[in-house]
């Protein structure tokens, strides 16, 4: 989120991506499937799947997962909700103004892309990236993101806007709500984007509009709280929503 401060010019990151696991186990069966086992890259597959396999039993996963597929699957889909929070540091950042993304494919034997080798979809993280590169969306962040009952968080709301919103006043509607709809705070607040003048580069405006930063306490019930955006009218972003739990020290 900081990254350019200080800099003269915009910054490009030429290069960014996440990782997930890989399913060694499914990957190796679809080789079979094809009655391909003998080639160099279905061999180290299956070499990992067996070191895994073994770890599986040693460290009684059994006890937590229902088999592998189940396991390596969750892993798989967390990739989604790591994107999205990566993104939205990047698009929260007004000295970026563009990013390149690493991978596509699970090249090179490992688990950066999104899609696998197979060219299977990692769970999610398609409607992840439609979300997170939506012309108007919300960067909402938390710290912490767990507390006692009564502490507070830093409650950060960022706008990146590629010239989608029109010159004029936008109310924006802020909350953070609880396990049981408990209304833990409430705000609005007005987003004003102003007349630019076309091809002047000192009139443009920046990809990210920081909109509110401030701590909030929050004594509530134990359980899982949204920190929320809306706005009232006139606009409609992506990505109003960013998750902290809370625990009650009687529970």
């Amino acid at each position: 989120r900081t990254m350019g401060e200080g800099e003269k010019h915009p910054v490009i990151l030429t290069e960014y991506g996440i990782g997930s696991a890989v399913n060694w186990p499914r990957i190796f069966r679809q080789f079979e499937q094809l009655g391909n086992t003998g080639g160099e890259d279905a061999q180290f597959y299956q070499r990992i799947r067996d070191r895994f396999l073994a770890d599986w039993s040693l460290y009684r996963m059994a006890d937590t997962w229902a088999d592998p597929d189940d396991y390596l699957g969750q892993c798989l889909a967390r990739m989604a909700s790591e994107r999205r929070e990566s993104l939205n540091a990047i698009r929260a950042n007004p000295h970026i103004v563009g990013h390149s993304m690493t991978g596509t494919m699970d090249q090179g034997l490992t688990g950066e892309g999104l899609w696998t080798l197979f060219r299977e979809l990692k769970p999610g993280t398609m409607d992840a990236l439609f979300e997170s590169w939506a012309p108007l969306k919300w960067c909402l962040f938390v710290e912490r993101e767990n507390i006692y009952r009564g502490a507070t968080v830093h409650l950060d709301a960022v706008l990146a806007n590629e010239d989608a919103l029109l010159p004029g006043d936008y109310p924006v509607h802020l909350q953070v709500v609880g396990p049981n709809n408990e209304r833990a705070f409430e705000k609005t607040v007005t987003i004003s984007i102003p007349e630019t003048s076309p091809g002047v580069a000192a009139a443009e405006l920046p990809f990210a509009i920081p909109v509110f930063s401030g701590d909030v306490a929050i004594d509530g019930p134990t359980g899982r709280y949204r920190f929320l955006a809306r706005f009232v009218e006139g606009a409609a972003a992506t990505c109003g929503e960013a998750v902290f739990y809370v625990t009650d020290p009687a529970d």
